[in-house]
């Protein structure tokens, strides 16, 4: 198995170990707005967090499956002119869409790692109750938008390699059709 082959399975592994941890954090979410749902009904009073722990929360919970989405080809895109072109053409093009997609998510890195940045610096804290260092829920940003660009130039990397005949090009997969029951 060469080192590539390795990093792209390395990838896959945590994608799956994330998805697991978005899971443990959807329940935590649950159990939050469960208690906060019980706390208003029943007496009449609020956690005065659980609206705001569960926008950080939902925001983790997606950047956690970014990197399973982006190696499960899970991620929107249509296909109508990718789907005519001959499989080394269609891995050249999936090799270009992959940098842009990396492009795009490598700014996302500096600007979410800014934020960061400069919340660490003026030590910001949320405007909640709670006062949370706003840096704490932040650092999520950038290091998950980090690995789903590496995971991006993976991909543009293997698909050009496919292109170029380095490597096999993936089976023809069957056309997806939506379920509508």
């Amino acid at each position: 198995m060469s080192v590539w082959t390795r990093i792209g399975a390395l990838l896959d592994r945590l994608g799956g170990v994330l998805v697991a941890v978005s899971a443990v954090l959807l329940l935590a979410m649950v159990v939050l707005m469960g208690i906060e749902i019980g706390a208003r009904g029943l007496l009449r009073t609020s956690t005065q967090i659980a609206d705001e722990y569960a926008g950080y929360l939902f925001t983790w919970i997606t950047l956690c499956c970014f990197v399973y989405a982006q190696r499960s080809d899970r991620f929107l895109r249509v296909d109508t002119l990718r789907n005519r072109l001959s499989p080394r053409r269609r891995a050249f093009a999936d090799a270009i869409a992959s940098l842009l997609a990396a492009a795009l998510t490598a700014v996302l890195v500096y600007a979410t790692g800014e934020t960061f940045r400069a919340s660490l610096l003026f030590n910001t804290t949320s405007l909640q109750p709670s006062q949370t260092p706003l840096y704490l829920p932040q650092i999520v940003m950038p290091v998950g938008l980090a690995v789903l660009t590496f995971a991006f130039v993976h991909s543009a990397v293997t698909s050009l390699l496919q292109a170029l005949g380095r490597l096999p090009l993936p089976a023809a997969a069957a056309p997806q059709q939506a379920s509508y029951e």
